[in-house]
């Protein structure tokens, strides 16, 4: 695809670096990439949508290398809701922006969950316009000589459509799997243009393993994690993630290292929870020469709980039958 080329080449001449960034830059442009995506599954994963049987909207800003000119900023809006009890459905909204390069994406979520026995599967699909456009400063630019009509085609922007699956399961409330397959199907809406064999043959998946470790007598979870990302051309990112949960899921601390052939980075992640409203942020780094001109990556998610279906097996913390009121006996 013409553009979605025109897309990441504008980008690497925007921002001026070396093509060990380039890995890194495209990796971490494509919607399927969120930092703090263990924490919301269902932004990279169908599957997940409606899985815990709650509904929630969220609100997710990125600064992908703050300070520095054109940097990336990303923009998402997304419902996530559980209708019954076996069906999820939700969508999304993303809206990023590249020094010249722009991209909107409106998503669609459906899945499917079932039981067996102490586990339970998950499958989804997701359905999504994706538009790509160049500013007109794309031709201004002093490094844009003559004409280029691919570019001028671009600064009209091209729409496409593409379909995402997904599966995921939990195996006895502890352990959780996810693998999903973006843009499975992908496919020009004005069908000007055919995908050639290269592109054709560049899949891209997201994969997701991780537990749950109840430390009651501490009011704690401790949630480590593995997540692997194949993004079209770029080789294998992987995030080895470790979440803990405090004080009855009302504070969380987090750390997130992640590697790729060609870079490395660390995350540091810290958020609260105040009744049904959830905020996080982390910040993270680099470790490759472009990080001397920027200051880190920004990323702040705000979501509310709008329902969720009481569990009433649920047990107490031992802290919480302690702080329960004692009637006084009468003298």
């Amino acid at each position: 695809m013409k553009l979605k080329i025109i897309f990441i080449l504008s980008s690497i001449v925007f921002c001026n670096f070396m093509s060990n960034a380039q890995d890194f830059a495209i990796a971490h442009k494509a919607a399927a990439v969120y930092t703090q995506a263990h924490l919301n599954p269902y932004l990279t994963n169908p599957a997940h949508t409606g899985f815990e049987d709650r509904g929630n909207v969220l609100f997710n800003y990125r600064n992908l290398w703050a300070g520095f000119p054109g940097a990336p900023k990303s923009l998402t809006f997304a419902l996530n809701a559980a209708p019954v009890s076996n069906m999820g459905l939700g969508g999304l909204i993303f809206v990023d922006n590249f020094g010249v390069a722009n991209r909107f994406i409106g998503q669609g979520n459906y899945a499917y969950n079932f039981k067996s026995g102490a586990n339970r599967f998950s499958l989804g699909l997701a359905g999504k316009y994706i538009q790509y456009s160049l500013d007109n400063e794309a031709i201004t630019d002093p490094l844009h000589q003559g004409t280029d009509p691919f570019i001028n085609d671009a600064i009209n922007g091209e729409s496409f459509f593409a379909a995402d699956l997904g599966f995921w399961a939990e195996f006895s409330g502890k352990y959780r799997f996810g693998l999903s397959l973006p843009h499975l199907v992908e496919t020009r809406l004005d069908g000007t243009t055919a995908k050639t064999t290269d592109e054709a043959s560049s899949k891209s998946l997201v994969a997701f393993l991780g537990s749950v470790w109840n430390l009651p007598e501490y009011r704690m979870k401790i949630e480590p994690s593995i997540g692997l990302r194949k993004i079209s051309d770029v080789p294998f990112g992987t995030d080895l993630n470790i979440l803990a949960k405090m004080i009855d899921d009302r504070l969380m601390a987090g750390f997130t290292y992640s590697f790729g052939p060609s870079w490395h980075r660390i995350l540091f992640l810290g958020g609260v929870r105040i009744d049904k409203m959830k905020f996080y942020y982390s910040y993270d780094q680099s470790y490759y020469d472009f990080q001397n001109f920027n200051n880190g990556s920004h990323e702040i998610t705000l979501s509310y709980d709008l329902f969720s279906k009481p569990n009433p097996k649920a047990p107490k913390m031992p802290l919480e039958e302690m702080n329960k009121e004692v009637p006084m006996e009468d003298k």
